[in-house]
């Protein structure tokens, strides 16, 4: 037991621990019930993994970032080489490369030249073209890494070696690898980090850190919100930052170094209206009736025989072309433009476009008769084209320019009115490599699957060639017409059918019934018909009233001239009517 004294020391001992023992508890409680808030104004320290935020998986990918945007496709580096895949090159800033990837080639074509590479190879070789010009010859030029790459089924292009024959600027970052391109000049709103702060993943300060941003770096503002901006670093980084930590933006230019300057497109184009009459020439024989199919065509500045058949997918074409032809044509005063079709039954046109060999067979083929017949111009009438070959079309189109440049041939190119269908055939391109583009205005009704009606109203041409050159220039657009028209009969049970007849025999047989056709202003036509024999007969007429009223409409548009299918279904006063049209001079 303790003295009396003890006993007072021990209850003032435990009166001293009691409130130490209660601030204690108060603290814990403050601790545990502000724990939440401090937490909640604590900003985030954490890195974000860099990789799995660009995208990236393999060590070798390469963020890009196209002007602001974070493109979809990364690029790989290789030795310090940059590639990227060849459809983004094409669609961002080289839109002449052609990827063959049946044969493992990379060509690029200009307008005097088609530049190849071979997968893998630190090489390329120049002046590549099917039908070089006299005295041009390949030339070997070494590179110090591969042109492109192929990597599981892809084709990837060296933006070293792109920047040789486009204008655009890239800079490669480090760890993990991004790249940065700038395809056309242009201009950011620029701020700096007042002090070291964080680039944040996303507008809050819980989430990742991107990287630290040093005092007075720029960053390039993209989007701006109240308190966050969006920001790209000049080392090609996005994230978030506080307004609060950045001063006011200002201006800052972008401008690409413009390098490349490419050989321009020289053209044959006229520099007054043609008058053009194809000749369908169906057999050899018929080659010796050139005359008698010309001879009232007064006006007449080129014929073009349907001469060659491309009739396989190796390039192969068919020809019942002649030399005697071509001869009396120009003693006639007459510029012969060879037609080349794509008719032929069976042709796999995929195959024939997809294979730089067969496109070479066929361009060095056309060449090659040009030289030996000594005909003018190549037209081109490929009609049945499918979407999926596109870009072997116009990879064909580029090249048959670069030949027919090199060798002083005409350019021509036939098409459909413009519809939705048929813009694969790239009327722009067309308007870019070859000296004519020329618009079929006719076949507005063919067929019993498309009803019967006109075969050219006026309304129809007018909107085809106004189609036509939102695509092409004036000077080089051809408006070919109609030498035909169709008798229509429809059976009492709807079945529609249509016989195609030229202007003698349309006469005939309206004369025949004694009818009086009636003239329709909006159509630009006159029409007629009759029931005969449980069936009801239809014909819009291509007279010299419909032609007038065509060619009075086409003045407007300063055309390079007209063409007409076919010689020998026309009347005589037409080419009075297109004499006319032509010989008044440029519109």
């Amino acid at each position: 037991m303790g003295t009396e004294a003890g006993r007072g020391a021990g209850k003032r001992t435990g009166r001293a621990i009691a409130p130490i023992v209660i601030l204690a508890v108060l603290a814990a409680l403050l601790w545990f019930a502000g724990k939440p808030i401090i937490e909640q104004y604590t900003p985030n320290q954490e890195p974000v993994d860099l990789r799995a935020y660009l995208g990236l998986s393999g060590a070798e990918d390469a963020a890009v970032f196209l002007g602001d945007d974070h493109a979809a496709a990364n690029a790989i580096v290789r030795g310090g080489a940059v590639y990227w895949d060849a459809d983004s090159v094409k669609r961002n800033f080289a839109g002449n490369f052609w990827w063959d990837k049946g044969e493992g080639l990379l060509l690029l074509t200009t307008a005097d030249e088609v530049v190849r590479a071979e997968a893998g190879v630190p090489s390329y070789t120049r002046h590549a073209e099917a039908a070089p010009g006299e005295g041009v010859s390949p030339e070997i030029v070494t590179a110090d890494a591969p042109v492109f790459l192929l990597e599981k089924g892809r084709a990837y292009i060296s933006l070293g070696y792109a920047l040789q024959f486009s204008n655009f600027a890239y800079e490669l970052f480090p760890d993990p690898y991004r790249v940065q391109i700038y395809a056309g000049d242009g201009s950011h709103d620029a701020a700096a980090a007042l002090k070291k702060t964080a680039l944040h993943r996303a507008g809050d300060i819980k989430s990742g850190v991107v990287r630290e941003l040093q005092k007075g770096e720029t960053v390039y503002i993209l989007s701006q919100m109240k308190e966050w901006s969006k920001v790209k670093t000049r080392d090609a980084l996005v994230g978030f930052v506080e307004n609060r930590r950045l001063s006011e933006s200002a201006p800052e230019e972008i401008r690409v170094p413009q390098n490349y300057a490419p050989p321009p497109y020289t053209a044959l184009t006229s520099d007054k209206r043609l008058c053009i009459a194809w000749h369908q020439v169906s057999v050899y024989d018929a080659n010796a009736y050139l005359y008698d199919m010309i001879e009232g065509a007064w006006p007449l500045d080129v014929i073009s025989p349907t001469w060659y058949s491309v009739s396989d997918a190796s390039g192969a074409v068919t020809s019942i072309a002649s030399r005697d032809y071509v001869a009396q044509a120009h003693a006639r005063g007459l510029s012969v433009w060879a037609l080349v079709s794509d008719f032929a039954d069976g042709l796999d046109r995929e195959a024939l476009l997809a294979s730089t060999e067969s496109r070479n067979t066929f361009v060095s083929y056309m060449v090659e008769q040009a030289g030996a017949l000594g005909f003018d111009g190549i037209n081109l009438d490929f009609e049945l084209v499918p979407a999926s070959s596109a870009q072997g079309f116009e990879q064909l189109l580029r090249e048959l320019s670069v030949a027919c440049r090199a060798h002083g041939l005409v350019f021509s190119v036939d098409n459909y009115p413009p519809r939705a269908h048929t813009e694969h055939y790239n009327r722009s391109l067309q308007g870019e490599v070859a000296d004519y583009v020329v618009v079929m205005g006719y076949d507005e009704h063919w067929g019993s699957s498309s009803g019967a009606g006109s075969v050219a109203s006026l309304p129809f041409a007018r909107e085809a060639i106004e189609l036509t050159l939102d695509a092409a220039p004036a000077n080089k657009t051809i408006n070919a017409v109609p030498f035909y028209t169709r008798i229509w009969n429809t059976a009492r049970d709807g079945t529609v059918s249509a016989s195609a007849v030229g202007q003698k025999t349309q006469a005939e047989w309206i004369e025949k019934r004694g009818l009086e056709p009636i003239w329709d202003e909006t159509l630009g036509q006159h029409y007629t018909q009759i029931d005969e024999q449980n069936k009801l007969y239809q014909v819009w007429l291509e007279d010299e009233s419909s032609m007038q009223a065509r060619i009075d409409m086409m003045k407007e548009y300063g055309l390079g001239g007209v063409a007409g299918w076919r010689l020998g279904l026309e009347s005589e006063a037409f080419w009075d009517i297109l004499g006319a049209y032509t010989r008044e001079g440029a519109g």
